[in-house]
């Protein structure tokens, strides 16, 4: 667990990260659909995002967080106790590229506050120590332009352009992120 005091324009605040349990998968899946039901809306079928997402999302973060993997790492980010992002990457998950960050999440209310750095810097950690490949490497969504502009931001750059079918079936345009080492995510 790592506590870091953070500041932004309006206070300091408390930030935690930890390991993921059990008993955050409710939350990491509500904060998931959330996000999802913001960033996709134009993306994924209405039928998806009004209902069958929420079974969905849950299903992955039970069975994620009640099955664990050896080379998947999950981490929450709290503020005063309550969810305010996650992280979740798989180690060596491609031959050339490294780590995937399958999923990074940040709370609407949280975002410009340094949350998804610090996730960012604590799965850098890991790969670093744990990894046969130091690189690491995203999917997001070519409409997601607030997300790309972090990656960018943060040294992310794009490796390629490709197609993502969505739980609903739909077929959405994405980019490939990469960054050639974990390092880059330290500083």
């Amino acid at each position: 667990m790592s506590e870091k005091i953070m500041n932004n324009k309006r206070s300091a605040y408390m930030l935690t990260i930890q390991d993921a349990t059990f008993d955050d998968h409710q939350a990491i899946a509500d904060l998931h659909i959330q996000n999802w039901k913001i960033v996709y809306r134009n993306d994924l079928s209405e039928q998806y995002l009004a209902h069958d997402i929420h079974l969905d999302r849950k299903q992955v973060w039970h069975q994620r967080l009640s099955q664990p993997m050896e080379k998947r790492h999950i981490w929450v980010a709290k503020q005063s106790n309550q969810l305010c992002g996650f992280i979740c990457i798989e180690l060596d998950a491609h031959q050339d590229l490294g780590t995937l960050i399958d999923n990074l999440h940040v709370s609407p209310e949280a975002k410009g506050q340094g949350v998804g750095k610090q996730l960012l810097k604590t799965a850098a950690g890991i790969i670093e120590q744990k990894a046969q490949r130091q690189g690491i490497y995203l999917e997001v969504l070519a409409s997601n332009l607030p997300a790309i502009g972090f990656y960018q931001r943060v040294g992310g750059t794009e490796h390629c352009s490709q197609t993502w079918q969505a739980p609903d079936g739909t077929v959405v345009d994405e980019f490939v992120y990469n960054w050639s080492d974990a390092g880059q995510l330290r500083c």
